[in-house]
């Protein structure tokens, strides 16, 4: 499966994947790179062999240009990315690395992708895809919720929701509403920790949730307030558990030396979407988690993934 090119009968027939959100430029210590969750998965759906395109915003600036040039090089479908009104830049988030790799961000607003157009043809190709993947990050702004709305209208694909908890942008109330508009949440520990504390549950703690029992608990309660019967939950070192109508499927994370935490849980997103057409649930989570820690491992978002990692995954 390549990346989609051609005309506009192409790209709405052959895209396989849509994600909607931010497309920007990590500012990490060591230099910029392209990033963005939705960014990030998609670019890891390209790398397993996927057509995957963004549905984002960039500026009418010398680091849209560049950044639309890197999406390319990593065959990332970009024709439905917009340029945004002027005065409005591309967007950048600067990055802060601790001693155990893991990522801290500071978001600059307002910028391209809180105002992403979503064009009629998107629409229609969306309505062809096997899914879309939105995340709660990009719903900052009301003009970005308008148009996540007109593509959620859309039938036809899986939807794929990723929370997003970041600071100061984490309202618990939205990421619930948009949770109930999802076929498949995906989430960290941490991040459903939140949201058993916003629902008041008996499993609600102060950091992180503890054993199994207590993330089967609050992925109860979760599918009880959102109506969604599938919930997969990233451990970190711990691994993965997937929530299915009440059984709980759980999968170990391969031990590595972590260099920075930034795009793992990307691309264990992007192993995730794949998974869906029937794998065997603890298969994917096997996969998911080795590709995300393959990442974890390597410096930036979005590293050249070796083909036993990828290939099992793309010849499912």
């Amino acid at each position: 499966m390549g990346a989609a090119s051609g005309s506009n009968a192409d790209r709405i027939v052959n895209i396989d994947f849509f994600a909607f959100g931010e497309l920007l430029w990590d500012c990490l210590p060591s230099g910029k790179q392209a990033g963005g969750a939705p960014f990030n998965v998609a670019a890891h759906l390209a790398q397993i062999g996927a057509s995957a395109a963004l549905i984002s915003s960039v500026g009418r600036d010398e680091p849209g240009d560049e950044i639309l040039g890197v999406a390319r090089q990593k065959r990332v479908n970009v024709d439905f990315v917009t340029r945004a009104r002027v005065g409005l830049p591309t967007g950048t988030v600067r990055v802060s690395i601790d001693q155990e790799g893991n990522a801290t961000y500071e978001l600059v607003q307002p910028v391209a992708w809180d105002e992403i157009t979503v064009a009629t043809d998107a629409l229609e190709a969306v309505s062809n895809a096997r899914a879309l993947i939105y995340g709660s990050l990009a719903a900052r702004s009301p003009y970005n919720l308008l148009q996540l709305d007109r593509l959620l209208r859309v039938k036809g694909p899986v939807k794929f929701f990723d929370v997003n908890l970041r600071p100061p942008f984490s309202d618990p109330a939205l990421v619930m509403e948009l949770a109930t508009r999802a076929d498949v949440l995906k989430l960290n520990d941490d991040e459903l920790g939140q949201l058993a504390r916003h629902m008041r549950t008996d499993a609600a703690v102060h950091h992180r949730l503890g054993g199994e029992e207590v993330i089967a608990r609050a992925c109860e309660a979760l599918a009880d307030a959102t109506n969604v019967r599938r919930i997969c939950v990233t451990r970190g070192d711990k691994g993965a558990a997937f929530w299915h109508n009440g059984e709980l499927t759980t999968a170990p994370a391969p031990r590595v030396e972590v260099k920075d935490t930034i795009g793992a849980g990307d691309a264990f997103m992007a192993a995730l979407i794949v998974g869906t057409n029937g794998t065997e649930t603890r298969k994917v989570l096997e996969d998911a988690a080795r590709i995300g820690a393959f990442v974890a491992s390597h410096h930036g978002a979005t590293p050249l993934l070796p083909s036993e990692i990828t290939k099992p995954i793309h010849d499912r």
